[in-house]
């Protein structure tokens, strides 16, 4: 049976996830993404009204000067409060913005982190084993080099699946963990869980500011 458990829920922002808990050692992370949220929320709202103010304050003063010169001195002030006003708010939304960005990053590669440490070695690390031999174009013969004690279990592991190309599997003393190295005649390529969940989160940042750039452009 698969569980959502919702996290946060509004109209700017959904946080949800597949565990049914979320582990003490996140709950921090979590937090912090929240607050950056509400925060963002909060000086959106400020700017409007502060905008709203700055109008109303013009029209007032024009009107109590009786002159259309004093009136468009007023309106150019406010304009210009306005336009500063605004630019300041999307100085605060863009620092707010990046904030969130990463304490999100942060939080997800935590929780990848979390269900990776629920499984045993050898099936995290044939799952690595296994996307990376997808980048090894054309198929080729592989060396796939493992801490000595997941040799045997990730040998295993391969040896039920269908796989594109010819695999060896050979102990590396140099090697520990959750780490792992693909060899062929193209070169090797690291596959750990530190490499792969650090490449992953590069992905995700590069992929939001990209995103967030025609909004910027529009601001």
């Amino acid at each position: 049976m698969s569980y959502l458990l919702t996290l946060h829920q509004d109209a700017t922002l959904t946080l949800a996830t597949t565990e049914r808990t979320v582990p003490a050692q996140h709950v921090q992370a979590l937090e912090s993404a929240l607050d950056l949220a509400a925060a963002l929320q909060t000086l959106t709202s400020s700017a409007r009204d502060a905008a709203a103010q700055a109008q109303q304050a013009a029209c007032e003063q024009g009107h109590r000067d009786g002159f259309a010169a004093g009136l468009a001195q007023a309106h150019q002030e406010a304009a210009g409060q306005i336009a500063a006003a605004l630019q300041s708010l999307a100085q605060q939304h863009q620092h707010q913005r990046e904030e969130l960005r990463s304490a999100l990053v942060t939080l997800a590669t935590a929780m990848v982190r979390c269900m990776a440490s629920a499984l045993a070695p050898d099936q995290v690390v044939t799952a690595l084993a296994l996307q990376a031999f997808e980048q090894v174009v054309p198929p080729q013969p592989v060396r796939l080099r493992l801490p000595a004690e997941l040799v045997e279990p990730v040998r295993a592991q391969l040896a039920t699946r269908e796989l594109p190309m010819p695999v060896q599997c050979l102990a590396d003393t140099e090697i520990h963990g959750l780490d792992c190295v693909v060899e062929s005649q193209a070169g090797a390529l690291l596959a750990g869980l530190d490499t792969v969940l650090a490449s992953a989160a590069q992905r995700i940042e590069t992929s939001q500011r990209q995103m967030a750039a025609p909004e910027a452009r529009a601001a």
